[in-house]
């Protein structure tokens, strides 16, 4: 019970609730945090994301976003300075250990959907001694299209890889949206210049290294030539 409630006052920045069976998907940067007066506070840090990259920590504070100051920002509307559209970049100033420190980076596209109790159940037969691995396998079956498995929730935290009897409700799916490929120029056939063969060369004389001339060799490329 003391789960759930504390669940309640937790704000993912990388996903907030979804609403039943429905997928949200939104640009973030992949911490869970709890909202305040005085900032955002990371509780979570999810691995390969954009906030682990630039070296975010649990414990941060986040005190603005883009220059906005979190303590100006009702508690519940600091997330959304956080979110945005992905690929957009956000500049965070952050308190450390009574240092304020910078951090830029940009938004990358996730993917937000719950694995409701009932359909985990069903998927194994069972509602209880869930594996880590059980859960982790039905959730990379549900991704979405053009998204990989992240991680998966619970009441805002990763699962631990290592847990081997999972509570199967409240757990969340968190994906990430592939980079695309990068797409190369067509390839094109390259067109023969009729005046660098000797076929096209009639008003041209073809001469060796040291300058005299060379007589005609049937078809072959001329590697120099004086007019």
């Amino acid at each position: 019970m003391k789960k759930v409630i504390k669940s309640l006052f937790i704000t993912a920045a990388l996903a907030t609730a979804a609403t039943a069976g429905e997928t949200e998907n939104f640009g973030g940067l992949g911490i869970s945090v709890w909202t305040g007066k005085s900032g955002v506070k990371v509780a979570r840090v999810i691995p390969n994301s954009p906030a682990e990259n630039i070296g975010l920590k649990a414990g941060d504070l986040i005190v603005s976003a883009n220059g906005t100051e979190f303590s100006a920002v009702e508690p519940e509307s600091q997330v959304s300075h956080l979110r945005g559209e992905a690929g957009t970049s956000v500049s965070l100033v952050v308190e450390r250990g009574g240092e304020k420190l910078s951090f830029s980076t940009k938004r990358i596209g996730f993917s937000l959907q719950n694995l409701e109790a009932q359909e985990i159940a069903g998927w194994y037969g069972k509602n209880q001694g869930v594996t880590a691995e059980e859960i982790n396998f039905l959730a990379s079956q549900k991704t979405t299209e053009g998204y990989e498995l992240l991680a998966v929730m619970q009441y805002g935290m990763p699962i631990s890889n290592s847990n081997e009897n999972i509570n199967i409700n409240a757990i969340q799916q968190i994906s990430v949206q592939k980079a695309e490929e990068a797409k190369l120029p067509e390839a094109k056939p390259i067109q023969n210049n009729p005046d660098m063969t000797m076929s096209g060369a009639k008003d041209y004389s073809l001469v060796n290294a040291k300058g005299a001339k060379v007589k005609k060799q049937g078809n072959v490329p001329a590697y120099k030539i004086l007019k």
